[in-house]
């Protein structure tokens, strides 16, 4: 029965609910596995405001936590963009904070920080949030692009510039986190008011291991080259060929080291890719990111950059080799992230004998 109630909640069925409810009120709190949802989690989540509606005026209690995030369902209808859904959690005195959730970004960063959250109806459930009574962080405004708000958190403490996200984030900084979130001009501020384009997350990472498009870190590099530490990777990102040229003449290996090619591949930046593979970049080279070893061509995939894609597989990128985290190769990989076109793509040029 609990299970068809938690179908009824993620399907907007208040008919099933509103019978069940009838007949045992205390149905009300049932939760679901393994992390303990409630009945409000799943349908505001999924966005069904005729279901919420219906367990609040139940007497449902909107500040109950689930056990895997430390969540309310406010903090998940903030995370899909469910404006209305937010504002009825908020009608009802759901807390408009969240603080102590296991991301530790509050209700503000679920509506900030994750991929795909700067849309309008993000952006409205913001400002609904913070006319509620929440105040940004650092993260949040970063992830709204909010120029102003980042120079007044920074200006009322300089230690935000350092704040690192959690465990779950791999504790990054603040300028890896935009560099992440593709927030080009949020990366220029940074760097002016100071963050360290050196710093690094808990895995070692310095920000340009977190691009996923080409010049998103550009301004960091820049800062690099004013103060003379140009590496391979900022030559490039930079386009200054010279430079690179310079660095690989006096260290042909450089082209190997330090994943250059893979995180060239991972931003889609393909002149950089066939600049490397030119000279001489393994294209089948393993390199440990995150948590596992892969190939730049998972990187690409990953990315979603077509072009890079077919610069690799031309210079005999090979799309059957396995990471070692998930034991899948390039063609899983385009697979698992619904995108049919690098899926034949890589099937069309697999290397001979596989």
């Amino acid at each position: 029965m609990d299970q068809q109630l938690f179908e009824a909640a993620r399907n907007n069925d208040t008919a099933t609910i509103a019978e069940t409810l009838d007949r045992d009120p205390a149905t009300l709190y049932v939760r679901d596995q393994p992390y303990a949802w409630t009945l409000l989690h799943h349908a505001a989540q999924r966005g069904h405001l005729d279901v919420v509606s219906l367990l609040i005026g139940r007497g449902f209690d909107v500040n109950t936590l689930e056990n895997g995030d430390h969540t309310t369902a406010l903090h998940w209808a903030a995370a899909a963009g469910h404006v209305e859904v937010v504002r009825r959690l908020l009608d009802a005195g759901v807390d408009p904070i969240g603080h102590g959730d296991e991301h530790e970004l509050g209700a503000i960063g679920w509506a900030s920080c994750w991929d795909g959250t700067n849309t309008d109806q993000h952006h409205a459930i913001v400002a609904l949030l913070v006319e509620r009574g929440a105040r940004h962080h650092i993260f949040s405004a970063i992830g709204m692009n909010l120029s102003d708000e980042v120079r007044r958190i920074v200006s009322e403490d300089p230690g935000a510039l350092a704040k690192k996200m959690s465990q779950y984030e791999d504790f990054r900084l603040p300028l890896h986190f935009a560099v992440h979130m593709n927030r080009f001009g949020m990366v220029a501020l940074l760097i002016e008011l100071g963050a360290d384009p050196m710093g690094r997350d808990g895995s070692g990472y310095t920000a340009p291991a977190y691009a996923t498009a080409a010049g998103a870190d550009r301004a960091l590099h820049e800062a690099l080259r004013d103060r003379g530490e140009v590496d391979l990777l900022s030559a490039l990102v930079l386009g200054d060929h010279p430079s690179a040229s310079a660095i690989v003449s006096s260290d042909p290996g450089a082209v190997e080291k330090d994943g250059v090619l893979p995180l060239m591949a991972k931003r889609g930046d393909t002149v950089a890719v066939r600049w490397l593979l030119a000279r001489g970049a393994d294209p089948n080279a393993r390199w440990a990111h995150w948590d596992s070893n892969l190939t730049a061509l998972h990187l690409a995939v990953f990315g979603n950059h077509p072009d890079t894609v077919q610069a690799l597989m031309e210079f005999g990128a090979d799309p059957r080799i396995k990471d070692s985290k998930h034991d899948s190769d390039a063609i899983g990989w385009a697979e698992f992230f619904a995108r049919p076109d690098l899926v034949a793509l890589l099937q069309s040029r697999q290397a001979p004998g596989h």
